[in-house]
This record gives structure tokens, C-alpha cells and sequence, in this order.
């Protein structure tokens, strides 16, 4: 799912952004909906640049006053006796104050080449600046968990496209928008015949195409009919 980083951030509430959250997940939310010993961690991906100096604002340090005459921040709100964060970020201020918000700032890796494609995959896959890997941070997490798992909705992506953080060397989450707009193209007859027709291929990449479209169609109808219980629940709720 697309989201501006300025619209998340004008938002400043976590109850308010649950606007953008799709109604399959929102669902969620709700109280029993899950088992209380569950833990989900929602990771929220802000895909290009930000102005890192004047989020988090170093404001005892003179080169950042000096060299930013213009743009400087002088009234941010203070988090400790060397950094504020924007005023415009006033709720995620009372988030740290209350403990409940951590911040890792000047985040990076040794040596970097500024590359803002290689920084992406460096990041996503968790790995040294020197090294190349086609698996990400939680996608190998998938495969020393899920192994067993019997449909791959541990992990779940709400995009388009699975980016390379998710994606595992056996295992990998289950990237889409909408459960029944995926369901309804898993039972289009083109990709059924296609995939009964030759699933089996000794082209790794053409191997790989077969395996992720007989997972679509094997799960997308396990996906729409949990999501419907789920938004079922949440619309009697809603009623009550």
C-alpha cells in the first residue's frame, strides 16, 4: 500500500491512520479478533529520501545552524539535551515521552557508495555494503519459522509487488491490495491451465514464476475467506 511520508507524518496519530489501512486489516483491531499470546509486528516501509536533519534536530550543534540558514528548525520540541524532534511531529514527541517511541538516528553503513538503489537492497536484505544477497531480513526469518507452515499468510504485504526484505530462500510473504480481487484473478482459467499445463521446468527463473503463481492460486481462496470472517466480525461490532 502507497502512502505519502508527508501525509503519514501530517497524520500524527496512529488512531487516525488506521484511515488508510485497507478493511481486510482493520478488521484486526478488534477486540478477540486475535489471540491474545499473538505478537504481529507491522513494519511500515517509507520507500526514498528524508530530510533525516530537520526530523530529528540536532540543536546544540552550530554547523547545523550555520549551514542552514534557511530551512533550520529553532523551535523544535526537545527530546533530550542534544536533539528535537519537528514541532509539526508533536504526537510522536508524546509517543517518546511516554516510552512507547525509539528513535535510531544517523543510521548507516561504512563506506557507502550513494547509490540509493544499492542503499535499498542493503537495507531490505540486512547485508554487509560488500555483500550481494537475494533473500531479506525477514524472508530468512520465514524460512527457520514457517517451514511447517501450512499457508503463507505468517507474513503478509499489502502491495503490488513483494519487496526483498520479504522474500525468503524457501519461504516468502504474500504480497496484495485486496483478498477478493486476488482470489477472483487465481481462478481466471488462463493461469489455471497455464500452471497445470507445465509446472515443472529446469529454468530457475521460469521454475520460480510456476511456483509463486501455483501458491496464488493453492492460497488466494484460503485469504479471501479469512479476510471475509474477519470483516464479518468486524461489521457485526460495527452494528452492536
Amino acid at each position: 500500500m502507497i502512502i505519502k511520508r508527508r501525509d503519514f507524518l501530517k497524520i500524527s496519530s496512529l488512531a487516525t491512520a488506521s484511515l488508510f489501512v485497507p478493511n481486510f486489516l482493520q478488521s484486526m483491531t478488534l477486540d478477540n479478533a486475535l489471540n491474545p499470546n499473538q505478537k504481529i509486528l507491522i513494519v511500515l516501509q517509507f520507500t526514498g529520501g528524508n530530510d533525516g536533519l530537520n526530523t530529528i534536530i540536532p540543536t546544540k550543534n552550530d554547523i547545523y545552524f550555520k549551514e542552514r540558514k534557511n530551512i533550520a528548525i529553532n523551535d523544535s520540541l526537545a527530546l533530550n539535551d542534544e536533539t528535537g524532534i519537528n514541532p509539526a511531529l508533536s504526537y510522536f514527541k508524546e509517543l517518546f515521552d511516554s516510552g512507547e517511541l525509539s528513535l535510531m538516528n544517523n543510521v548507516g553503513y561504512p563506506n557507502p557508495d550513494k547509490s540509493h538503489f544499492r542503499s535499498m537492497d542493503i537495507w531490505h536484505s540486512a547485508s554487509k555494503s560488500d555483500e550481494f544477497l537475494e533473500t531479506g531480513w525477514l524472508g530468512r526469518f520465514l524460512d527457520e519459522e514457517c517451514y511447517k507452515c501450512e499457508h503463507p499468510t505468517q507474513a503478509l504485504e499489502v502491495d503490488d509487488m513483494l519487496s526483498l526484505a520479504l522474500k525468503g530462500e524457501n519461504n516468502k510473504a504474500f504480497a496484495f491490495k485486496d483478498p477478493k480481487k486476488l482470489y477472483q484473478t487465481s481462478q481466471e482459467k488462463y493461469f489455471k491451465s497455464l500452471y497445470e499445463s507445465d509446472h515443472h521446468h529446469d529454468n530457475e527463473t521460469v521454475s520460480y514464476l510456476y511456483k509463486t503463481l501455483g501458491s496464488t492460486i493453492n492460497n488466494a481462496d484460503y485469504i479471501f475467506e479469512k479476510s471475509k470472517a474477519k470483516n464479518q466480525l468486524r461489521n457485526i461490532r460495527i452494528l452492536n
